[in-house]
């Protein structure tokens, strides 16, 4: 694998959400009731989203196996991860760990940011603890989606 990690750009947008679905669908969705389905749904694929990036509210990494995106991180803020997904068959490969690497470096550049945040889904919560994620608060229920947010010190 020739792995390139890098800013992405608004053309690689729909790329990115179309991933993050698919990976979503494959490992997240039967944690999530319907209404929490559908709401991640209009999330990502909602014009809002998208309209947030395009003014500078979020910050898109990717992550690319020569010509094809095998993951992305959406940092909002310049402090919290909204989205990270990396292509179902390629997890434990240290995609998702490079993303984070790369997003913290973002974090720490920006300025007097000493922690990251995430609002982590059942399924991600162990690689986020590897990671060095720690839980902040309880498991929340919000939307019909069931995250636990954690945070890392940076």
């Amino acid at each position: 694998m020739e792995l390139t990690i890098r800013k992405g750009y608004a053309s690689d947008w729909d790329d990115a959400m179309e991933l993050a679905w698919r990976t979503f669908e494959m490992f997240n969705a039967a944690d999530y009731s319907s209404e929490g389905e559908e709401n991640f749904r209009k999330f990502l694929f909602g014009p809002e989203l998208y309209q947030q990036y395009a003014i500078g509210n979020y910050e898109l990494i990717t992550a690319f196996d020569q010509s094809s995106m095998v993951g992305m991180l959406l940092l909002r803020e310049n402090r919290h991860i909204s989205l990270l997904f990396v292509d179902g068959d390629l997890h434990g490969k240290g995609i998702g760990h490079k993303l984070i690497e790369c997003a913290s470096k973002y974090v720490r550049k920006k300025g007097r940011r000493f922690k990251m945040s995430v609002n982590a889904s059942r399924f991600a919560v162990p690689f986020y603890k590897h990671e060095g994620f720690k839980e902040a608060k309880i498991e929340q229920f919000e939307d019909g989606i069931r995250y636990l947010p954690m945070e890392l010190k940076l």
